[in-house]
C-alpha cells in the first residue's frame, strides 16, 4: 500500500513534470516563430551611408535596424516593380509582334482619319 506523502510526491512530480513540458513547448513554439520570421546576417556599407541611417534612428527615435528594414524593404519594393513592368512591356511586345503600324496605333487608341 501506498504512503499518502508518496501518492503526493507523485501527483506534484506529474503536475510540475507536465507543466515543464508545456512551458518547453511553448517556448519552443515563440523560438520557431521568432527565428522563422527574422534572421541576423552582416552587411557591409559606406561610413556615409551608415552615419545617415543612424542620425535618420535619432531624429525619430527608433533603433537603426527599423531604418535599415524600411531602406531594403522599400528598395525591394521599387526594384520588383521594375521588374514586373519590364515583363509587361517584354510580354506586350510579344503579343503585338506580328501587327502592323497602323495596326498597333489602333491598340494604343489611336485612330487615323482619312487626311494625307
Amino acid at each position: 500500500m501506498k504512503s499518502a506523502a508518496f501518492t503526493s510526491f507523485i501527483m506534484e512530480y506529474r503536475h510540475r513534470r507536465s507543466s515543464v513540458m508545456h512551458f518547453d513547448a511553448l517556448w519552443y513554439s515563440l523560438v520557431m516563430a521568432v527565428s522563422s520570421t527574422k534572421r541576423r546576417t552582416t552587411v557591409t556599407l559606406p561610413v556615409a551611408t551608415l552615419r545617415s541611417a543612424k542620425r535618420l534612428a535619432n531624429r525619430r527615435k527608433v533603433h537603426l535596424n527599423v531604418i535599415m528594414n524600411e531602406a531594403i524593404e522599400g528598395g525591394l519594393r521599387q526594384q520588383l516593380a521594375v521588374e514586373r513592368a519590364e515583363d509587361f512591356v517584354e510580354r506586350m511586345g510579344r503579343a503585338f509582334a506580328g501587327l502592323a503600324e497602323e495596326e498597333l496605333l489602333m491598340v494604343n487608341g489611336i485612330y487615323l482619319t482619312g487626311k494625307k
